[in-house]
């Protein structure tokens, strides 16, 4: 353990060998945090005597979750008993284990924002409320925002937003599901109120680290207040320099009031730089150092200066995107990869002109944070297979395969279904089964949902004796969804396919890796992704997204386009200096991905989505960045 300490700088090894007690790390972009977390949980087991499975480590994202755990098994060995998880898969366990004290079975399914919306739009028509007047997008954010800061008995404001809410828990209790923000909201009502449970986790978790806590909400702050309360050994690492989430709830207070809530922190700065380059840093540090609401620190490197930030204004969008594609292609050609380059701005639409150029150019790239794998149709399709398998009552996925492929079973049969299913108290999947008793519907259709419950139900038979891939082939198989895959020769058709067979290739490596694991292992696998876990950081081409998908990621060179106002500061922060600060950190986390090579771009005029265009102005931001750091690009396109 002391050959490994001295590989650390001594802010760092301070951070791994204080074991008791709250401590706060303010960890700048590229200052090795990741290391010092996974350092500190092998110097607690290592020379603390600390049991690993009294350890939990929380990050936001699987892959970051994955990172963490792979270098804990270099330390430690495979076999540690250390829970490092994400604060949704965290949830998810503690539920699965002892959810049923509040009336949550454990094979319970979680639904993604798509689930949730078809189940808005089920209330809704229950409700006969009309989803033009308030659509289900709109409702969905209401009950989030409810969820997220755990209004429980929230004084609603709106009736029928009150009517929603409690309709559409209803719903999710029926068909034994949770959405996304249940998993922790749900996790903390278990703790306030079963003691027992309460004490077991405080006891089992002496120790608690949480990373990227700049990016907690009011539940995941309240969570991990309960679970730290008995032992208070609490390490927290984040950068509030890097919080651009209050969109979906973060809140930048979490960390800087972490000292009030905890008078006796330990803080340690991490400000050195182990990413970029000295002249990219300076840049980043202008800029934030601009902010009010923040914590002091300024980030510096041993790296080289590096080269000139490069700006170049374009006359308009598509003189800007035909730049960056010929750039990236300079890059290439003095040996830059492309999997090291990546495309950054401000909204998702911006991608489309530098995607049509990239296409005539012939640069390889992807788009990250658009349409992800497991939210293709085709995959969606065989996962609600193995959904209702696990979990009959998931009525949302048995609505979406009864009919796929075609059997002839309509949406007004099962509307039909469905209002028997109320009438009587009966879940969809259990109404199937009485399908005789409903002589509203054709005897041709009785039938062939008989045959479509008789395959669910030897499916579901097999769950115990089939091992997952297996188990999926035979329902890809068996249901005809594979081959009616085949039946179209379209190019479309076979990539469809292509996907499906993906998908079972993924369930055969998941089988191998992890063989005592269950069906609902797999799929709260599958439903805790994130965008940025789908990224293929080895692939030879352009990562496109915006910044806020840029978080955590570095390249060898970065493009941060539409450098406008308007843009970045986005118009509706304008009047908000708390919205504005964040704008201003959105360009900081953008600037501090870059290790080598920086590009900002404008454009003079945009597009207008009724027609025509409009003047810009550069972004007011682009004065903060020191004038000794950029050189001015006059490329000829």
């Amino acid at each position: 353990m002391d050959e490994l300490l001295s590989q650390l700088n001594p802010e760092q090894r301070k951070a791994v060998k204080i074991a008791n007690g709250p401590i706060l790390i303010l960890a700048g972009a590229g200052s090795g945090k990741t290391r010092v977390i996974t350092y500190r949980v092998a110097y607690l087991i290592k020379n603390k005597n600390v049991h690993p499975r009294n350890i939990l480590a929380i990050t936001f994202t699987n892959k970051a979750a994955g990172e963490m755990q792979s270098r804990i098994h270099t330390l430690l060995g495979s076999d540690h008993e250390v829970w490092i998880r994400t604060f949704h898969s965290t949830c998810a366990r503690i539920l699965r284990g002892g959810g049923e004290r509040i009336g949550i079975r454990k094979n319970f399914v979680i639904y993604d924002e798509y689930d949730q919306l078809s189940v808005l739009k089920e209330c809704l028509a229950d409700l006969n409320i009309d989803p033009k007047a308030y659509a289900p997008a709109y409702l969905a954010a209401a009950i989030n925002n409810i969820k997220e800061n755990l209004q429980f008995n929230a004084a609603f404001e709106n009736g029928l937003i009150r009517r929603v809410y409690d309709h559409y828990n209803k719903k999710l209790a029926e068909y034994n599901a949770l959405d996304f923000d249940d998993l922790i909201m749900k996790a903390v009502e278990l703790f306030k109120t079963d003691q027992e449970i309460l004490d077991y986790y405080q006891n089992r978790f002496k120790y608690i680290l949480v990373d990227e806590y700049q990016d907690t909400n009011r539940a995941q702050y309240v969570l991990t207040r309960l679970l730290a309360e008995k032992h208070q050994n609490l390490c927290v690492v984040g950068d509030d320099d890097q919080s651009i989430y209050s969109w979906r709830g973060a809140e930048i207070r979490n960390i800087l009031d972490f000292e009030k809530d905890f008078p006796d922190t330990t803080v340690i700065k991490l400000q050195q730089n182990y990413r970029s380059t000295k002249m990219i840093l300076e840049a980043a540090s202008a800029v934030v150092s601009n902010n009010m609401n923040r914590k002091p620190k300024t980030l510096w490197c041993k790296n080289e200066a590096g080269e000139m930030i490069e700006f170049f204004e374009a006359d308009d969008a598509y003189a800007e995107a035909a730049y960056v594609a010929r750039r990236i292609m300079e890059c290439s050609m003095h040996g830059t990869s492309l999997g090291k380059i990546a495309v950054f701005y401000r909204i998702n639409y911006q991608s489309r002109l530098f995607e049509e150029l990239f296409i005539t150019y012939r640069i390889p790239y992807e788009v990250i944070g658009s349409l992800r794998f497991y939210e293709r149709a085709e995959i969606k399709n065989v996962l609600a297979y193995l959904r209702v398998i696990n979990n009959p009552q998931d009525a949302v996925s048995l609505r979406r395969i009864i009919n796929v492929p075609s059997r002839k079973i309509g949406q007004e049969t099962m509307d039909k279904i469905a209002r028997y299913g109320q009438e009587h108290g009966i879940v969809l999947y259990d109404v199937l089964h009485e399908i005789d008793g409903l002589k509203t519907i054709a005897p041709g259709t009785r039938q062939k949902i008989k045959e479509f419950t008789s395959m669910m139900d030897r499916f579901i038979d097999r769950l115990q004796q089939s091992d997952l891939y297996e188990l999926a082939m035979q329902v890809v198989k068996e249901s005809g969804y594979l081959e009616s895959l085949s039946q179209d020769k379209t190019e479309r058709e076979y990539a469809r396919r292509k996907n499906v067979e993906e998908l079972l290739i993924s369930l055969k490596d998941y089988s191998r890796e992890k063989p005592e694991a269950k069906l609902d292992d797999y799929l709260e696998q599958v439903s805790l992704r994130s965008d940025i876990d789908d990224l293929n950081e080895g692939a030879e081409r352009v990562s496109l997204m915006t910044l806020h998908n840029a978080k955590g990621l570095e390249f060898d060179a970065v493009f941060i386009t539409g450098l406008e106002d308007g843009l970045i500061p986005h118009y509706k922060s304008q009047q908000d200096p708390g919205q504005y600060e964040e704008e201003r950190r959105l360009l900081y986390v953008g600037i501090t991905r870059a290790r080598r090579k920086l590009h900002l771009t404008c454009a003079r005029q945009r597009d207008m989505f009724r027609g025509g265009s409009s003047y810009t102005e550069l972004s007011p931001f682009f004065s903060e960045i020191p004038r000794g750091t950029i050189s001015v690009a006059y490329h000829t396109i």
